[in-house]
């Protein structure tokens, strides 16, 4: 038998053993499937029209997930390698889905996909000449992401060194745990850039479908700690094509008439000039219609970011630049951003979310619904976070734990500066914290007050070389959210009061937590 009638065989085994694992945890999987959807899409900010390239769809028990969180509007070509998926009822229902039998990787058609992902496919003994028939199968600067076993977790060690135990419990005899070094070895050799391997998913799917939700928030702990995060049952690989960056020019995101030309993005910016260009660039390349003004909050920079702003506003007006003086902070930057912006809502973000500005889409359908607000929150399993430091995680948690004990809400993450409100929230607020801590005591008011506001999934990047560094200390801003929390819990029955005293309805107590 030839290398690459081998090479195909392990396909063929891998997923009809992924197939028997899923259908084995039916309780659980659909939530598991669920999240890597999900994190395929926050992972590639996939915008509507970018081709998807699933190997090794099996029945489509993964393919459903995708093509609903991407709401159908991408193609995707599930490919599978058994025959006997051909006639899986999901691709009767699937709504822009190709399924086809693929019996060599070589017969589909090069550089045409814009993306390919997998779950449980790669993780055999001879992935390595897998992906360099991937590598054919993207566009220039195309993605992929596959989730796979991590050979560190003890259970896959163990399947792994004892092969007759592994076959006992359902691997195919192909399957093997993959290291982070074997695929950054295989994935450059075969010609792949920019190549991240990360521990992802702590939760394993024989829990209780109760405990799994139950142990999100330790799960989030877990996955960023040192040593214990090594122990995840899978790895998240992902990597990029060579070639010229994918065209995304064109696709306009902005689908809701009522924030056509009503929009106020506050920006506050210390030492961003890398960043400056790039996201207003994003901006009104995807959401140019909603824009009625971009405030860039310069924060006392000690870098070209005012000469940068100052020419991008020449050659667009709605871009404006607001001098800040001393002192600093993030705090002060949103209130003088706030009291200048004109629009009927407000957008507030960090001048490095250049990434997920098409994330952003949600916060928009979230306020059309009828919200009065929107936060992007980056911790629920709908979220994707990459290189998040384990400290910052820790305190995250920790105050956000405080903030549901203390006050009568539910909340998971209200303290990321990506907020979308109707003006006249943010504006007749009163923000008293000067720093990050202003974040929360934003979000945390918002609640308090009776408004109605929605958490929304997002993904949190860690920044490159190329964005600069954050000036974000944990040590030094850390006791300011303490105060922020404090002082809603101080203030919190004058700010519902105040609320009530604005609307003859009141208005609605509490925050959705879009899990």
């Amino acid at each position: 038998m030839s290398f690459t009638m081998l090479t195909e065989q392990n396909l063929t085994e891998m997923e009809r053993s992924r197939e028997s694992y899923w259908r084995r945890y039916p309780k659980t999987s659909p939530s598991k499937l669920r999240w890597r959807a999900l994190t395929v899409r926050h992972c590639f900010h996939v915008l509507p029209g970018e081709t998807l390239l699933e190997l090794g769809a099996g029945s489509g028990v993964w393919t459903e997930h995708l093509d609903e969180v991407l709401k159908g509007r991408n193609p995707i070509t599930a490919a599978y390698f058994n025959e006997e998926y051909r006639n899986s009822p999901v691709w009767r229902r699937l709504r822009n889905v190709n399924s086809c039998l693929v019996e060599r990787l070589e017969d589909l058609p090069a550089e045409s996909y814009d993306y390919v992902v997998g779950t449980a496919i790669l993780c055999h003994n001879r992935f390595s000449e897998n992906l360099k028939s991937i590598l054919r199968l993207l566009k220039p600067g195309g993605q992929i992401l596959f989730f796979e076993n991590n050979l560190l977790n003890p259970q896959v060690f163990l399947k792994n060194a004892i092969p007759a135990l592994g076959r006992s419990l359902g691997n195919a005899g192909c399957q093997v745990g993959l290291s982070k070094f074997n695929f950054l070895r295989s994935a450059s050799h075969q010609g792949f850039v920019d190549i991240d391997v990360i521990p992802y998913d702590i939760v394993h799917p024989s829990l209780p479908k109760w405990l799994v939700f139950k142990l999100q928030s330790l799960a989030f702990l877990f996955e960023r700690a040192p040593l214990i995060r090594d122990l995840c049952g899978t790895l998240y690989l992902w990597a990029r094509k060579p070639g010229t960056d994918r065209s995304r020019a064109g696709v306009n995101l902005a689908r809701h008439s009522e924030f056509y030309n009503a929009v106020s993005f506050v920006i506050p910016s210390h030492n961003e000039e890398m960043n400056v260009g790039p996201l207003t660039d994003a901006i009104f390349r995807h959401f140019g219609d909603y824009v009625h003004e971009i405030l860039i909050v310069n924060d006392n920079s000690e870098d070209a970011t005012e000469e940068v702003t100052r020419a991008i506003s020449k050659r667009e007006p709605r871009v404006k630049l607001i001098n800040r003086q001393p002192p600093g902070g993030v705090g002060r930057a949103l209130r003088d951003g706030y009291a200048a912006a004109t629009g009927a809502y407000i957008l507030s973000m960090d001048c490095d979310f250049v990434q997920i500005i098409p994330e952003i889409e949600d916060l928009f359908d979230a306020v059309a619904a009828g919200y009065d607000g929107a936060v992007g929150s980056r911790f629920t399993h709908e979220s994707i976070m990459m290189n998040y430091p384990f400290p910052k995680t820790l305190c995250n948690r920790i105050f956000h734990l405080l903030a549901n004990l203390t006050l009568p809400y539910h909340i998971r993450d209200i303290s990321n500066n990506l907020k979308l409100f109707r003006a006249h929230v943010l504006k007749r607020m009163e923000i008293t914290q000067p720093h990050f801590a202003a974040n929360a005591e934003i979000g945390l008011k918002a609640i308090a007050s009776g408004y109605k506001v929605k958490e929304v999934p997002v993904s949190w990047i860690n920044r490159t070389i190329e964005m600069g560094s954050s000036s974000f200390r944990i040590l030094k801003v850390g006791p300011n959210y303490a105060l922020a929390l404090f002082d809603v819990i101080r203030s919190g029955r004058r700010l519902a009061l105040a609320r009530q005293a604005e609307t003859a309805s009141g208005g609605r107590l509490g925050v959705d937590d879009h899990m």
